[in-house]
């Protein structure tokens, strides 16, 4: 559980309030790594929708293309300077929005001159608008 939700409080709640839904209705009663990719699917969709479409909203364009480029690094922890470079963006730039973005709690330093996403699955959240802003 502590892997799905990285430590972000409303996601563990989430995950354990359709874990219990799942042991009440099972004649099984202790919880398995089974349960939990049972209910995945559903557990990413809810944080999708009752966080992360608000989340994602109220960011503005830059720092939406800031995530964007994370995602498009197809890396866990992105060096600053590759999203510079996919953003055609000097230091200075990244800086303003990485800063932004940490105090935000969207993403998280992981290292020295890296970032990743603080919130689980939030990437593969903004991988899929991405793909819908193409259309």
């Amino acid at each position: 559980m502590t892997k799905q939700t990285q430590g972000f409080a409303y996601a563990f709640q989430l995950l354990g309030y359709h874990l219990w839904e799942e042991i009440i209705h099972s004649s099984n009663k202790t919880i398995s790594i089974s349960d939990i990719n049972r209910i995945l699917d559903i557990y990413i969709s809810e944080l999708n929708r009752n966080v992360y479409f608000k989340v994602y909203s109220d960011m503005s364009e830059r720092e939406k293309e800031f995530v964007q480029a994370m995602v498009k690094s197809k890396q866990h922890k992105v060096k600053s300077q590759v999203i510079g470079n996919l953003r055609k963006k000097g230091p200075n730039y990244i800086a303003v929005y990485r800063r932004k973005l940490i105090d935000d709690q969207i993403i998280k330093p992981n290292g020295y001159g890296y970032v990743s996403f603080l919130l689980p699955y939030f990437d593969k959240f903004v991988e899929q608008e991405m793909i819908l802003d193409k259309f």
